[in-house]
């Protein structure tokens, strides 16, 4: 609580989905979801930590083609590439237009 209040639009989180989609899971929890799913796309999300998890303000997403054969792990060999590209991006916004509480 002190920590989200003190860090208030500072402070970036990276999600492996395009939240709202699967908010709250982790790793391949998360991709397995989205392939049970069968959408259509995935990706990722990089999002200002609020105290609601992973429900802050979305600076980025970056999406893929969810393939029909997909497995978990298959989809997040292809996501995770995204994540470091979506966080400089979501870096690289932040300078120029921080969230207001």
């Amino acid at each position: 609580d002190s920590f989200v209040k003190t860090w208030w639009g500072k402070t970036l989180n990276v999600h492996p989905s395009l939240l709202p989609d699967f908010a709250g899971g982790m790793d391949l929890q998360v991709h397995q979801a989205v392939v049970d799913a069968k959408k259509e796309f995935s990706g990722c999300t990089v999002h200002y930590i609020t105290e609601e998890v992973d429900g802050g303000p979305i600076a980025v997403q970056k999406r893929c083609k969810v393939l029909s054969n997909d497995t978990a792990e298959s989809l997040k060999a292809r996501v995770q590439p995204l994540e470091g590209p979506a966080f400089v991006e979501a870096i690289y916004r932040h300078k120029i237009d921080v969230p207001k509480e």
